[in-house]
């Protein structure tokens, strides 16, 4: 997976861009994800929900890209 994929969960409707892998973020920011649980090669996407933008992290095992 890399920056700018676009990809769904699956069995999902909802189409995201990766923005970043959590080790591509800040370190501050990466660190707080990983105290949370979440790993080094988890996938931060981006989406909008109308003209809100969404974000959040997901496992690489969660998502597919789409075609």
């Amino acid at each position: 997976m890399q920056i700018g994929d676009i990809v769904q969960v699956e069995n999902g409707e909802v189409k995201m861009t990766v923005y970043s892998m959590v080790n591509q973020l800040p370190e501050k920011e990466a660190g707080q994800l990983i105290e949370n649980g979440f790993q080094e090669d988890d996938v931060l996407c981006k989406w909008f929900v109308g003209t809100t933008l969404k974000k959040q992290v997901f496992h690489q095992q969660q998502l597919q890209k789409v075609s």
